[in-house]
């Protein structure tokens, strides 16, 4: 084999690993552009009866103003219809991709503090932005 074959395949390599290893976390980087308006809860408010938010607004979860959103980790169990944003300062975003609809189980979403203690709770995406 030549060195130009070699290098190739190495490339063609790595490149194949970029690829699948930035498809992983796409909604990491998300931030909610400005026009967009959100639904605003702390994780204090954050109930049994879950949260409804419309499929045009993001929803952020506001945490105690002491902690850091990147120390916490934030789980969605279905991520084809909502993906978590980038942390900023002390808020988590939330950004709904699709309509859960009516038949269908809400996403819940855990977060976890850094001393393990967690917060469960079901989100429901509704159609429009209101």
């Amino acid at each position: 084999m030549n060195k130009r074959s070699i290098l190739t395949a190495v490339l063609a390599l790595g490149l194949g690993v970029t690829a699948l290893t930035g498809c992983s976390n796409t909604g990491a980087n998300y931030v909610t552009p400005s026009d967009v308006k959100t639904v605003e809860i702390t994780i204090a408010e954050v109930g049994d009866q879950g949260v409804k938010v419309p499929e045009k607004r993001d929803l952020k979860v506001t945490l105690p103003e002491s902690d850091k959103a990147s120390d916490y980790k934030v789980e969605v169990s279905n991520p084809a219809i909502l993906s978590v944003g980038k942390p900023d300062k002390n808020v988590i975003t939330l950004h709904p991709l699709h309509v859960t609809g009516e038949d269908a189980k809400p996403v819940t979403v855990t977060i976890t503090d850094k001393d393990g203690i967690t917060t469960d709770f079901k989100v429901t995406v509704t159609e429009g932005a209101n």
